[in-house]
């Protein structure tokens, strides 16, 4: 029960259906690489909507890849989770940071702050089961189908 309640919590649709990472072997060999592959340097132009939240669903498949690696691999799921949801906290944060002041950039802001407050919490699955968070989900999702990029946060 935990394990599915972690799965809805994270909003990870495909959670059940175990899907390949297209990109897990170059993100797995450098851990610094992956977040400066989905955003572009802070001097660059801020990104469109629609890059924006074409990058945030790779950071969120990335998320889904990771989770399904911990389900499998038995260990400390909480822990796992926490770290998890701290990264996802970290990476949609810094990612948001590349664009402007529009819908997208401004949920996943907020995402990014309820992912972090959830990653540290002692019971990271519970935690992220909150309102603000669920909130800040549908709202990536509408700016994101808006701006022709749907996303499953």
């Amino acid at each position: 029960m935990p394990i599915l309640l972690t799965c809805a919590v994270l909003g990870l649709a495909a959670c059940g259906a175990e899907k390949p990472a297209t990109t897990a072997g170059p993100a797995a060999t450098s851990a610094s690489a992956a977040p400066s592959s989905a955003a572009p340097s802070p001097s660059a132009a801020a990104m469109s909507d629609k890059e924006l939240c074409t990058a945030a669903e790779k950071i969120n498949k990335d998320m889904r890849a990771k989770l399904m690696t911990a389900v499998q691999s038995g260990g400390d799921l909480t822990k796992q989770t926490g770290a998890i949801l701290t990264e996802l906290g970290d990476r949609v944060t810094e990612l948001a940071g590349t664009a402007g002041d529009g819908k997208a950039a401004t949920a996943l802001k907020e995402f990014g702050a309820e992912a972090g407050k959830a990653g540290s919490a002692a019971d990271p699955g519970t935690a992220a089961d909150n309102p603000a968070m669920e909130k800040a989900s549908k709202d990536i999702n509408a700016a994101c189908k808006t701006a022709g990029a749907p996303t499953t946060f």
